[in-house]
């Protein structure tokens, strides 16, 4: 059985429809500035749940796949991270 916490905490919706979480609740969550949320509604009862989306190395598996070319070497890795380090530093 799960262990289930109430924190009351109340928001107001600006005119942009911008609402503030509140700081407990924040904190609570582990929600910090750039993290993205989900909203669900529980139609059954009207609810709005929010959760903070969590990702994971596994997510982003396959995004930077080059179309048409062969995979890099950890040396043409290492090559490419070192110009980019050293381009920024001019």
């Amino acid at each position: 059985m799960k262990c289930a916490i109430t924190i009351n905490n109340k928001a107001i919706v600006s005119s942009k429809g911008q609402v503030v979480i509140p700081k407990l609740l924040r904190e609570k969550l582990g929600i910090h500035a750039g993290n993205e949320l989900l909203f669900i509604i529980r139609a059954t009862d009207n609810i709005l749940e929010m959760r903070p989306v969590k990702r994971s190395i596994e997510m982003f598996f396959g995004r930077c796949k080059r179309p048409h070319k062969k995979p890099m070497s950890i040396k043409e890795m290492d090559e490419a991270i070192m110009d980019a380090v050293s381009d920024s530093e001019k």
